[in-house]
């Protein structure tokens, strides 16, 4: 007996191995939103692991064909001519809500989905709200990265409290990157290094929360294979304790309609 639940163990512990071998690496598509968030993508693209796609979405034509991105979607063509939004995210949400179909071509079959968008503007913070609540539409798990202006950008801070409203009604974990924490961290550094390093906090962010997800889901897939072998190990113990061999006797009267056992019979004989 000792033997056959030790066997049973390692049975179950390869099985584990097994599938979780082709279930650690959940299917994740990085969105950027617009400038800040195409530019994101561009520099994260040559270094994804092969369960990362990137998608670059904008309203601006000439900006996203400098973008390096798996799959690149220019909407709102016939809206803003590829000229951008110019600054209104009405327009670019107007856009977004139109593609909304192509979007959800783009990021479907998708295990989580991190949105990323630079608020303030036009399109990152129109169409951030749009393509999350496509991803949460479509199961996937939804992370918002939201990148706020500088607090001496007025009419942009203003517009960004407005996009981050939206985002946070419809996903549960977004997570704010502050353009001000950088005039505290980079000192005399170049500007373009400068913006370097929110680049690599996002980086750096979407790890995290990976590591976290997945580690969280084979956790719980893991412990729900232990105990479905389990029951299947007791189902399997009552199965062989019916099917002990019982004696039975042929009966000669018609009402016992050929077969009676001597002690009551288990559920497999009735």
């Amino acid at each position: 007996m000792e033997a056959g639940i030790m066997e049973q163990s390692v049975r179950t512990e390869q099985i584990v191995s097994m599938l979780s071998r082709g279930l650690a690496e959940p299917k994740i598509s990085v969105v950027g939103c617009g400038g800040a968030g195409n530019n994101i993508v561009n520099n994260i693209f040559g270094s994804c692991k092969k369960n990362v796609q990137t998608v670059a979405i904008n309203t601006d034509e000439r900006s996203l064909q400098k973008v390096n991105a798996h799959k690149k979607l220019l909407i709102g063509k016939d809206v803003t001519e590829g000229r951008g939004a110019e600054g209104f995210p009405e327009v670019a949400e107007y856009c977004a809500e139109c593609a909304k179909d192509a979007i959800k071509d783009a990021i479907k079959d998708r295990d989580i989905v991190f949105v990323i968008a630079g608020m303030g503007g036009g399109t990152g913070t129109g169409t951030a709200p749009v393509v999350a609540q496509v991803a949460k539409d479509l199961n996937s798990i939804t992370f918002v990265i939201a990148i706020t202006p500088f607090s001496f950008e007025t009419e942009r801070v203003s517009k960004a409290q407005m996009g981050l409203s939206k985002i946070k009604k419809i996903a549960k974990t977004t997570v704010v990157v502050e353009n001000d924490r950088l005039l505290n961290v980079v000192d005399e550094m170049p500007l373009n290094k400068a913006f370097s390093v929110i680049d690599n906090s996002v980086v750096k962010i979407i790890d995290s929360f990976c590591s976290q997800v997945s580690m969280s889901f084979m956790n719980a897939f893991t412990e729900e294979v232990i105990q479905y072998m389990r029951a299947d190990e007791k189902s399997e113990a009552v199965r062989e304790q019916y099917m002990m061999p019982e004696l039975v006797m042929a009966s000669k009267g018609p009402a016992d309609a050929g077969l009676r056992p001597m002690g009551q019979l288990g559920p497999l004989m009735q």
